[in-house]
C-alpha cells in the first residue's frame, strides 16, 4: 500500500469508451474500457442526471438477461468525461457521456471495493476498510 498521499490523476481514462461489460451472476461487475477497466466489488449506482437507473441491489435481485442487457446497453459505448475520488466519503464517481454517472461506495472492512486499472500500469484500488492503493506508471 502506498503510505504517502499522492494527487490522483485520472486523465488517462478521459475519452476512453466502455467497450464491454462482464456481468456473470457470482462474479464482480466489470467494465472494460478502450485501454483499461474497472472491476466493481462494492455497492454502486448508475444515474442519469438526477435519476437512479440501477444499483447493486437491483443488479443482484434482477438476474434476467433482458433487464441486465437493458442496463449494460446504457453503458456500452459511453465515453469517460471525468473521474473524481471523494476521499472523505470513500466514493469514486465516474462521469460518462449523455449525463450518466457511476458511483462506487466502499463499504467493507474485509473486501476490496474496486480496481480501476489502465494498460499503462495505472492502478487505483479501494482496499478493505477504505484505504487506497494508488500507482501511476507511465500515465501518458
Amino acid at each position: 500500500m502506498n503510505k504517502e498521499q499522492q494527487a490522483m490523476d485520472f486523465t488517462y481514462f478521459y475519452g476512453q469508451q466502455v467497450i464491454n461489460i462482464i456481468h456473470q451472476y457470482d462474479n464482480p461487475l466489470s467494465l472494460e474500457f478502450s485501454n483499461g477497466g474497472l472491476v466493481i466489488e462494492c455497492p454502486w449506482r448508475l444515474k442519469k442526471a438526477n435519476d437512479v437507473i440501477a444499483g447493486q441491489a437491483d443488479w443482484k435481485l434482477n438476474t434476467s438477461f433482458e433487464w441486465r442487457y437493458h442496463i449494460t446497453k446504457k453503458l456500452l459505448g459511453k465515453q469517460i468525461n471525468n473521474i473524481v475520488w471523494y476521499e472523505d466519503l470513500n466514493i469514486l464517481r465516474v462521469y460518462l457521456t449523455e449525463d450518466y454517472l457511476l458511483d462506487l461506495f466502499q463499504d467493507s472492512a474485509m473486501f476490496e471495493g474496486w480496481d480501476l486499472h489502465g494498460e499503462n500500469g495505472f492502478s487505483f484500488i479501494s482496499l478493505p476498510g477504505g484505504s487506497m492503493d494508488y500507482v501511476a506508471k507511465n500515465v501518458y
